[in-house]
């Protein structure tokens, strides 16, 4: 993955690469119902009708604008980076998702390894189930950080005792969580519904959390945020406002999630040998689902998310095991984590919000990080097919223990947003100066005061004792605050 002393640039100081861009003189306008473009290298059509060769995941342009019902869908290696002289608009989706770990469909073909989900622009691949085709997989494949290193999420293990007959699930990877803190339904007692955390689901028979279900699930990965700190887990420099305090950021480059964990397998033979030579009848575990990607638009003009537009850097899902990627034999792959975000505007930031908020069961997002979780197949049960109930409705109080009776894979951490304009004076009422070139609309109004604070979501920095506050030094409130973003946006002033 490169990350050119350009876009180190972007975050050593934003207004300093906005005031040197060059002054780009070709818009970008797509059109169609998908457009791909992969940053190491691809040719785009502008407007005003030249094609231009674009490498390194670097977009210059004048102007941006994604129409409703186009996407546009980054992949390839480096993280992908928008630097645009005038506006930035999103009425479609613009999207450097993580894909999908592969379910597993076929009957004893441990031979043949089950495919990990790649990682978005600049985010980890996912492990894959029988990663190896010449022996028997004691593990699942490790999913990869961005940067190839094997610290994603842990491979699930292989069932080989009599009375297992379920390999455990794979971890999910991690970035800016380990496993998802604040979803809708927590992990129970002891291993019940541990996937929450990021570890993959136990393997063996049995119910969610029972004695029987003794096989360790995978590790989640490890997140890039080592120090004590609660307050630096981004890229660049914050600001305390409260305590008069910048803050440096513990990222030293753009980057994407890691991938997950691929799942363990189920020993045909209840054999443990390495080396056995009917290991290809063995039952594999699912793919780990790829890294969300890094996707950076920094404007002099105003960037804007419209009522149809979405921009999204997701961590793929992990893959059902084998049986029809229902986990009765093998486990599944565990979640990618989300990746990063950054929007970044020397105008103002323009998000119109889509419905309620996700503290009321609202799970349409404006901008998303969000980690994946391990899907399944028709064939059995749990069906699990997405990360949350329909549109407005709670979690039901049986969900985790759904979600555990097989050994599924664990959640992906989630991933980073950051939301950079200049300081303002708190004219909106919401109690912080870094917020009021970051405008709201919902239905047609801007949102002020306790509403916007209420979809916004920022949870503020911690003050002497550890309590996280706004510029004034109140408390904000804990617990599950997100608002029409996951995970909540850190907010930066734009020097």
């Amino acid at each position: 993955m490169a990350n050119s002393p350009l876009c180190f640039a972007l975050f050593t100081s934003a207004s300093l690469l906005l005031v040197a861009a060059p002054r780009a003189q070709f818009d970008f306008a797509p059109t169609g119902a998908e457009v791909v473009l992969d940053t190491g290298f691809t040719q785009v059509q502008t407007v005003q009708g030249p094609v231009l060769n674009v490498t390194g995941g670097i977009f210059q342009f004048r102007n941006v604008d994604i129409p409703q019902g186009t996407r546009v869908r980054g992949v390839g290696p480096n993280p992908m980076i928008w630097i645009v002289t005038g506006h930035f608009r999103v009425d479609g989706e613009l999207c450097v998702d993580g894909s999908d770990g592969a379910m597993v469909m076929t009957l004893n073909t441990a031979n043949f390894p089950v495919s990990g989900g790649l990682g978005g622009p600049g985010g980890g691949r996912g492990g894959d189930g029988t990663p190896s085709s010449t022996q028997r997989d004691v593990f699942g494949g490790m999913g990869l950080d961005p940067f190839g290193l094997p610290v994603g999420g842990g491979g699930g293990r292989i069932a080989c005792l009599a009375g297992l007959e379920r390999g455990s699930g794979g971890g999910g990877g991690a970035f800016g969580t380990v496993g998802d803190p604040f979803y809708l339904t927590q992990s129970g007692s002891g291993t019940s519904f541990q996937q929450q955390l990021g570890l993959g689901g136990q393997g063996g028979l049995g119910a969610s959390g029972t004695p029987n279900r003794s096989l360790l699930g995978g590790s989640a990965g490890l997140t890039p945020f080592v120090d004590s700190r609660a307050d630096n887990d981004f890229l660049g420099t914050a600001v305390n406002v409260h305590l008069g305090q910048a803050i440096r950021g513990e990222l030293s480059f753009f980057q994407g999630g890691q991938g997950g964990g691929g799942g363990g397998d189920m020993s045909y033979n209840f054999s443990c040998s390495v080396n056995d030579p009917l290991f290809a009848n063995d039952q594999s575990g699912g793919g780990g689902g790829g890294g969300g990607g890094c996707v950076v638009v920094a404007a002099h003009g105003p960037i804007v998310v419209g009522p149809t537009g979405r921009i999204t850097a997701n961590g793929g899902n992990g893959g059902g095991g084998e049986q029809a990627g229902s986990c009765n034999k093998g486990g599944g792959g565990g979640g990618g984590s989300g990746g990063m975000l950054v929007l970044a505007s020397a105008t103002a930031i323009g998000l119109f919000v889509k419905g309620e908020t996700y503290a009321n069961n609202d799970y349409d997002f404006v901008l998303s990080a969000d980690g994946g979780i391990c899907r399944t197949g028709s064939f059995g049960t749990p069906a699990v097919q997405r990360k949350y109930p329909a549109n407005g409705q709670p979690n039901p109080a049986s969900y985790g223990n759904t979600y555990d009776s097989a050994p599924l894979g664990g959640f992906g951490g989630m991933g980073v947003i950051q939301l950079l304009t200049p300081f303002g004076n708190n004219a909106d009422g919401t109690n912080t100066y870094l917020d009021d070139g970051i405008l709201l609309v919902r239905n047609g109004n801007l949102l002020m005061g306790a509403e916007k604070q209420r979809f916004l979501g920022w949870r503020g920095f911690p003050n002497a004792q550890g309590v996280r506050v706004d510029d004034f030094g109140v408390p904000l409130p804990t617990g599950r605050t997100d608002g029409d973003m996951r995970p909540a946006p850190i907010l930066m002033p734009l020097f």
